[in-house]
């Protein structure tokens, strides 16, 4: 399948800032530190992580807002630096900053003005957008002024603004944020179901683990401006096979029983686990080669053997157990690197 967004090595470094003659100078900060990323076309790629992690001024990169440090981004085959003209006009992007509309102009004089940028006139626009105004509540507010909107009103306007453009590449910067839980669960199923009948690729950055355990193809996480991979091949990949067990027993205990039960299997490779003590109690991590003969095993074996297990998770992956397992990496970054 062919690569839409491509990643390599990229680095946007932002210097100190301005200090008195008699202070001491800050160190410079990275907010990317030599990323690299492949997006397929069609693809859509959750991007987590703590703030401050990098992952606004990833999206700014890619979108031509900023310029990168070092290293290249492509759009679409365009680089984003000698070629920023061709490369915007492939991207629509959804801040999470309403500071990108005009405070005076109503809901519709908005949408005009940036859809004429991109050469979309009137009549084609309003029959775009009315179906996404329609669904997210906001046709009867078109005509009062952008500054009296609410803040989830303001973020519904920018998701619409961009989806009526029908760029190949779409960039969602916190998409659902500052909104109720039916226009965010209808914005997941605009994502979804539209994205995905246009062929878009989808960069999405979010907090809300939520938006991107359902919609994500693969997800990655940013941690001091490093990308870590935490999904490939939507979910299944390096976690196929895992369940997550929580026990009111002591790790020791825990340990000494699964370990007992792997050497009467007569082959180490059946299993492997990682065990951590929790104060709600042990955590266990364990991956199979055929989950579908053994965790039945496995069961029998943990309460035959007396434990007491409280929680059996048996999804691909636990996007807020892989974010508080990378977090300890993470670092503050400077409030223009988020």
């Amino acid at each position: 399948m062919p690569v839409a967004i491509e990643i390599s090595d990229l680095t946007k470094t932002f210097p100190s800032a301005w200090t008195l003659p008699w202070q001491p100078r800050r160190p410079s900060t990275t907010a990317l530190d030599h990323v690299t990323l492949e997006v397929r076309e069609g693809e859509i790629y959750g991007l987590i992580g703590p703030n401050g992690a990098g992952k606004t001024t990833l999206l700014k990169v890619l979108s031509t807002l900023l310029l990168p440090t070092s290293g290249m981004a492509r759009v679409l085959g365009h680089d984003v630096v000698r070629e920023e003209r061709a490369a915007r006009s492939s991207i629509a992007l959804v801040t999470n900053s309403e500071r990108s509309f005009y405070y005076r102009l109503d809901g519709w004089q908005n949408l005009r003005y940036f859809a004429g940028l991109y050469g979309l006139g009137r009549r084609e626009l309003e029959r775009r957008a009315r179906p996404f105004l329609r669904s997210l509540g906001l046709e009867r507010v078109m005509h009062r002024d952008y500054r009296t909107y609410s803040t989830g009103m303001q973020r519904k306007l920018a998701f619409v603004r961009a989806f009526v453009l029908e760029t190949p590449v779409l960039l969602l910067d916190e998409p659902t944020s500052s909104l109720d839980p039916a226009s965010a669960l209808e914005i997941r199923r605009t994502i979804s179901e539209v994205c995905r009948e246009r062929h878009q690729t989808v960069l999405l950055s979010a907090n809300n683990l939520l938006d991107v355990e359902r919609l994500a193809d693969r997800v990655g996480m940013m941690s001091s401006g490093h990308l870590i991979p935490i999904t490939e091949g939507g979910g299944a990949g390096p976690e196929f096979g895992m369940a997550r067990w929580l026990f009111d027993d002591p790790p020791e205990r825990v340990e000494a029983l699964l370990g007992s039960w792997l050497r009467r299997q007569g082959r180490p490779d059946v299993a492997r686990w990682e065990i951590q003590g929790r104060a709600e109690g042990t955590r266990v991590r364990l991956w199979t080669s055929d989950p579908e003969v053994h965790l039945p095993l496995i069961l029998a074996e943990v309460l035959r053997g007396g434990l007491h297990p409280q929680r059996l998770d048996l999804r691909g992956v636990d996007l807020e157990e892989e974010f508080l397992r990378n977090l300890p990496a993470a670092q503050d970054v400077s409030p223009e690197a988020t």
